[in-house]
């Protein structure tokens, strides 16, 4: 039995555990500042932390629809990685280049290897 080892099929399952991986790290980070700052005040009209928390978890989600569909979970994390990093930059008072590449660069390298996964070996 001779297993299937083409570019496309390992690129996908880098691009799998990758996103497993990252989605697991600022899911736990979420959850320890949920655990800090209380569920309640996160849902406050002042608080940002909402949104923050929406997209994280959206983004998750993406990772697990980009599993059984990697073109269209791929295409929906890049726009919400691109999101993600817009709300980093004007979010952050200092520092905004390391929030965005922290937080919205590994998601949206995982949604291009998600897409790239699905290119067709012989299309340039």
């Amino acid at each position: 039995m001779e297993e299937n080892r083409t570019p496309s099929s390992i690129l996908i399952w880098f691009a799998r555990v990758s996103g497993l991986i990252i989605s697991a790290i600022w899911l736990y980070y979420l959850i320890c500042y949920i655990n800090t700052v209380g569920f309640r005040s996160l849902l406050s009209p002042s608080s940002t932390g909402i949104i923050l928390f929406l997209l994280i978890t959206t983004l998750s989600i993406g990772v697990a629809i980009a599993w059984k569909h990697p073109l269209s979970g791929g295409k929906f994390i890049i726009v919400l990685s691109i999101l993600l990093s817009i709300y980093n930059y004007f979010s952050v008072s200092e520092g905004q280049l390391v929030a965005v590449a922290s937080q919205s660069l590994p998601y949206f390298l995982v949604g291009l290897l998600f897409v790239q996964s699905q290119v067709k070996e012989g299309e340039n």
